[in-house]
């Protein structure tokens, strides 16, 4: 029974190594070779510490080394299934929640950096959560600290704004 807290000790281990490193240790040991996070450092720790303590249990209620070890595979298997489930679950989420430089028209922001006429400046705006400073052009100059919406994009990192007239409702 000892081997098997070991081992569940070390999948442990390996769980509380990768949540500080990241995927820096994916990247170093080159684990995820077929590309579909069932050989991630999150699936292999979720499959060694529940087998080790899958198997301990095993051999608490059934004194046999070999339903230990059967019922260590079944438990690791199915912590490993869940763990690429969730792992793929969240890079689904990530993609979802990516910034799209469209959905920027129409809202407002403050304008950073003077933008003079004919010329660039800088603004700040918040879209779906994301804070992003954009490069900004418009048609008459437009002081720092005056608030603007975005009427076009010009590129994925430029876009035309218009001033909000005091007492105005941006569109």
């Amino acid at each position: 029974m000892t081997a098997f807290l070991i081992i569940g000790a070390v999948g442990i281990v390996l769980v509380v190594v990768s949540l500080i490193v990241g995927d820096v240790l994916d990247g170093v040991l080159d684990l995820d070779f077929l590309d579909n996070d069932l050989f991630s450092i999150s699936s292999l720790s979720a499959f060694i510490g529940a087998f080790g303590f899958g198997g301990a249990l095993g051999l608490a209620l059934v004194d046999n080394m070999v339903v230990a070890v059967v019922m260590g595979l079944i438990v690791g298997a199915l912590a490993a299934w869940g763990a690429v489930r969730l792992t793929k679950a969240l890079k689904r989420s990530e993609d979802a929640a990516s910034f799209r430089s469209d959905a920027m028209i129409g809202h407002s922001g403050r304008v950073i950096t003077a933008i003079p006429e004919g010329g660039y400046g800088e603004i700040s705006i918040s879209v779906g959560g994301h804070v992003r400073k954009i490069a900004a052009k418009a048609q008459a100059p437009v002081a720092s600290g005056d608030e603007v919406w975005v009427s076009a994009i010009l590129s994925p990192t430029a876009v035309e704004v218009t001033p909000v007239a005091s007492g105005e409702l941006s569109p």
